[in-house]
């Protein structure tokens, strides 16, 4: 049976295997997969889940590195009806278990028992695996579980401002919504190799590889060892990539190399897509007058399942930027809806500025386990046609000239991003406030000529031995490096106004590393 605009992703994935099954799906320097090997692996891995007692609404670790395993591992888990749990491998042992306890993590996927004991060892958690390793399920196994479209798709988390990170929850019908919605947006057809170039912590990860295996076509692993654009050029020439995805800066940075060293781009490449931070129009235009291939500007949280919005300016938009502006977040995708609204939550009228509500099928279900935050964040959206939909406040102050793009304009909270790293400020100081030496602190996005870094001033008990290197050292061994401040500047108080508030204009200069 062919698949409907409804049937969950994995489920179509399936359906490619059975009707393509030699093209190649899966490709990484540990190996290649067609549909027909990617498919049985997966349901090897489907089986030993089931036999272990995984099932709908579980979380299951997915314990493997970009490759072929990752991606058997996170089919495999869906065909047994369950959730990947998305997490930073390289993340501290400390921050792992929060993770794993938050979501409720009993089972895992990994390449094999000595990989299983390691997850074991630094969770400390008894975790039933599966080895991503077996190459075929048994003559009995069972083919891929019916999923039912509001069951649980996947969890990853975001920065938690109450120090705490955010299980989000995303569901089988909004991540299916999206994925058709991506492979039509990007023109994806089953002759596109799709490179697969974000950590697996990301949800940029799936849409990278999701839409490309709905379509049929291949998803490409870049190597780990390919770190610059100059790097990256030879890699998609060689691999003949056709569409990339890349975070905003990388691709600054690319786009500037190549304005220094102008050459011609590989000549299988057609789209460049990028994301997760705000570029700007000069690049956008040096691009495009050069000739590279067209760009794609995407915006999106993983409340929203990844890409709400995108956009893509044509030759007249091109040449009617002004100067050097942020990259306009776009329109949003079909099944979207974006609200400009005050608040009190009324429409503000064009050209004012407004927060930023997404509503429709791209709404995640919630945050995991956490009622009270979900109502917080999730609210009822008064501008829905049926009753119980509900949109997402997303904290971005944005604003809409009359019949043109969404223009951010900042936060309306503390939420900065950190090289493409959602992070909530108060996640930050809650870190460094843990350290028994710290009594009071106050962290800041500040510039820097790599882009926005973090600072943090903090007061520490008198006669304290405390180092800023030290405070370093104990932040990376509680959470991922991007939450650690590249600026550490320890005082003996912090400077306050008369009525106790924190006087930022005080604050002295961050203190060099």
């Amino acid at each position: 049976m062919s698949p409907t605009e409804t049937t969950p992703v994995p489920l179509r994935i399936a359906h490619r295997a059975g009707i393509a099954p030699e093209a190649t799906a899966v490709r990484a320097a540990d190996g290649e997969l067609t549909y027909r090997q990617f498919d049985r692996r997966a349901r090897a891995v489907a089986e030993e889940l089931r036999a272990a007692g995984a099932g709908p609404e579980d979380t299951v670790l997915l314990g493997v590195r970009r490759g072929i395993h990752w991606a058997v591992g996170l089919l495999g888990i869906w065909y047994a009806g369950a959730a990947p749990l998305l997490v930073d491998l390289d993340a501290p042992d400390e921050r792992l278990r929060t993770l794993l306890e938050a979501a409720g993590t009993r089972h895992a996927v990994a390449p094999d028992t000595y990989a299983a004991a390691i997850l074991q060892r630094r969770t400390g958690r008894e975790l039933f695996w599966a080895s991503t390793t077996t190459a075929a399920p048994t003559a009995a196994a069972q083919p891929p579980a019916d999923i039912a479209p509001g069951s649980l798709a996947y969890v990853l988390f975001t920065s938690g401002s109450t120090g705490m990170p955010k299980p989000v929850a995303v569901g089988h019908a909004g991540l299916a919504a999206q994925v058709r919605t991506l492979a039509e947006r990007y023109g994806l057809t089953a002759g596109d190799a799709v490179l697969q170039f974000a950590a697996p912590a990301f949800d940029v990860c799936l849409e990278e590889a999701l839409p490309t295996w709905c379509t049929g076509g291949t998803a490409v692993f870049v190597a780990d060892n390919v770190l610059s654009p100059a790097e990256l050029e030879p890699f998609l020439a060689e691999q003949r990539i056709s569409v990339v995805n890349l975070p905003t800066p990388y691709w600054t940075q690319w786009a500037k190399d190549l304005e220094r060293a102008p050459r011609p781009l590989p000549d299988a490449l057609r789209r460049v897509v990028i994301g997760s931070d705000a570029g700007r129009t000069a690049d956008l235009v040096n691009w495009a007058v050069a000739g590279h291939p067209p760009v794609v500007s995407c915006y999106g949280l993983t409340e929203s399942t990844i890409t709400a919005a995108s956009y893509e300016p044509g030759p007249a938009e091109l040449a009617a930027f002004a100067g050097d502006e942020l990259i306009p977040l776009g329109e949003p995708l079909a099944g979207v809806r974006a609200y400009v609204l005050d608040e009190e939550l009324r429409e503000a009228p064009p050209g004012v500025p407004g927060e930023l509500y997404l509503a429709g099928s791209c709404l995640a279900r919630g945050y995991h386990g956490r009622p009270a935050l979900t109502s917080e964040r999730f609210v009822a959206d008064p501008f829905a046609g049926a009753p119980g939909e509900r949109m997402y406040r997303t904290g971005d102050r944005v604003t809409r000239a009359p019949g043109g793009p969404l223009v951010f304009l900042g936060r309306a909270d503390d939420q900065v991003k950190i090289r493409g790293h959602r992070v909530e400020l108060k996640e930050v100081e809650a870190a460094v406030a843990a350290h028994p030496d710290v009594v009071d602190v106050v962290a800041r996005a500040v510039a820097a000529p790599g882009g926005p870094q973090l600072a943090a001033w903090a007061a520490v008990t008198p006669g304290s031995p405390l180092t800023p290197d030290a405070l370093r050292r104990h932040l990376l061994a509680k959470v991922p490096g991007y939450l650690v401040p590249a600026a550490v500047t320890l005082m003996e108080r912090l400077p306050r106004t008369p009525g106790g508030k924190l006087d930022p204009r005080a604050l002295p200069a961050p203190a060099p590393r």
